[in-house]
């Protein structure tokens, strides 16, 4: 016996997590939500912050993704626009990712799951944001919107790979 003591991590072995099931546990859901919080905040300055910075950033779309509180009684703001989309990228779609992350590409790194996942739901979003302006406002469009949601995805797989681990189940 040695006197080394190994000292406890609090990240997850990949080799590791491919050889059982993660089950999703409270803790898992609160990492998910954690990393969709980070990966919302480090999305903003590539899908606002730059588009802004060069005069092709417009509120309609974010105003108009909060339309349906009109069926509540509530008038669609920019602000309800932008509380929406926390909320979506802090709650509901790094819930979405607990359950489809198991079987997304690629194998390894695992992480990447996050970018092939954001990517399905930035084709949900080039038509629910598109700008409506000229060709180079729509292609910028094109290309920030994708930067940002791959950056999101990218936060969202690594805060979730290192803490906890993408879950694995059988459907």
């Amino acid at each position: 016996m040695s006197g080394e003591t190994s000292e406890p991590t609090t990240t997850v072995d990949e080799e590791l997590v491919d050889s059982f099931e993660i089950p999703i546990t409270g803790r898992v859901v609160f990492a998910a939500m954690g990393g969709g919080l980070l990966g919302t905040v480090a999305m903003l300055p590539v899908i606002v912050g730059v588009p802004s910075f060069l005069g092709l950033f417009r509120t309609e779309p974010v105003t108009n993704f909060a339309g349906f509180a009109e069926f509540f009684g509530i008038e669609p703001t920019v602000t309800l626009g932008l509380v929406l989309f926390a909320l979506g990228g802090t709650i509901l779609l790094p819930l979405t990712f607990l359950v489809v992350g198991a079987f997304l590409p690629p194998e390894s790194p695992r992480y990447l799951r996050g970018v092939a996942f954001a990517t399905m739901f930035w084709t949900g979003f080039v038509p629910a944001f598109w700008p409506g302006a000229g060709l180079a406002t729509g292609a910028a469009f094109l290309v920030f919107s994708l930067a940002g949601h791959w950056v999101y995805g990218l936060t969202l797989g690594y805060v979730l790979t290192r803490t906890t681990g993408i879950p694995q189940h059988d459907v």
